[in-house]
């Protein structure tokens, strides 16, 4: 119901933060995209619709973002998800994923996408997908495994398993003059990122990022809030990382190598927002 309350929320001119995924659907996304974009036609300041996709302010991911530059030309990037969602996890027993297309493929899977994107800078074109369904005990399906191709032509693996008794996950992008690989980890009991950059002169270099990208979204969101009532009565440009539209680029990626899954990994286009 997240889509038409924040559309109710924002027609009376509230700013709003919602929870990902931004829509269950690309069709969704696109007539909820065209109800906004009225909404904003017809009120001054033009009400916030932001997504809370933390992983865009992760750290990590920020820091990573930079390192980008110093692996020169990428030749080829590797997305590896083995996640725990098992009975034990808190968020197993939520109904609503089970009852939408990709269940928790879609649902957990806009953070490796929305981390994805942010790396490489760039969109993704095309995707070739295999899904498969194994584990009954979760909603269907519950393993995906991706070719896509990047709009700059360059292309790369996305293979998640929804359920796994040794969770990894993992980002690497490979370059013309290093790699840089970011990965899940723990130190000293604090949950983040570990980050690999290995460089043209052959050396390791390694660091520890905590997570901090709620914290991070969240004052962020404040911030735009804050400044869009300065300035009520003029248009402000809030941060795009907590767009909708962002969210929704997420969205139309997974949706897409859904579609390819159930079309025996035909070659799919992502929509364009």
């Amino acid at each position: 119901m997240q889509v038409e309350m924040s559309l109710r929320l924002l027609k009376a001119g509230k700013h709003v933060l919602q929870e990902k995924p931004a829509a269950a659907s690309i069709s969704e996304a696109e007539t909820a995209l065209s109800h906004y974009n009225s909404i904003c036609a017809s009120i001054p300041g033009q009400p916030i619709w932001a997504v809370a996709e933390n992983y865009r302010f992760e750290p990590a991911f920020v820091e990573c973002k930079k390192l980008m530059e110093e692996i020169g030309d990428m030749m080829s990037i590797q997305v590896i998800v083995e996640g725990s969602m098992n009975s034990s996890n808190p968020y197993f027993s939520s109904s609503w994923r089970r009852n939408f297309t990709g269940g928790f493929i879609l649902d957990m899977g806009v953070h490796f996408i929305a981390g994805l994107r942010m790396l490489v800078g760039c969109e993704i074109a095309s995707v070739s997908a295999i899904t498969s369904h194994v584990d009954t005990m979760l909603p269907p399906p519950d393993n995906i495994s991706s070719v896509f191709q990047l709009e700059n032509g360059c292309s790369g693996v996305f293979v998640m398993v929804v359920s796994t008794r040794a969770p990894k996950i993992f980002w690497r992008v490979v370059g013309l003059k290093g790699t840089l690989q970011l990965e899940r980890a723990n130190k000293e009991g604090s949950h983040g990122y570990q980050v690999s950059f290995h460089g043209a002169d052959g050396q390791c270099k390694s660091s520890f990022y905590p997570f901090s990208g709620v914290t991070e979204e969240l004052k962020t969101f404040i911030h735009d809030i804050s400044q869009a009532t300065l300035k009520k009565g003029s248009s402000y440009e809030a941060e795009t990382r907590l767009s909708f539209v962002e969210g929704a680029r997420d969205v139309a990626v997974l949706d897409a190598m859904l579609e390819s899954g159930i079309r025996q990994g035909a070659l799919v286009q992502v929509k364009k927002f």
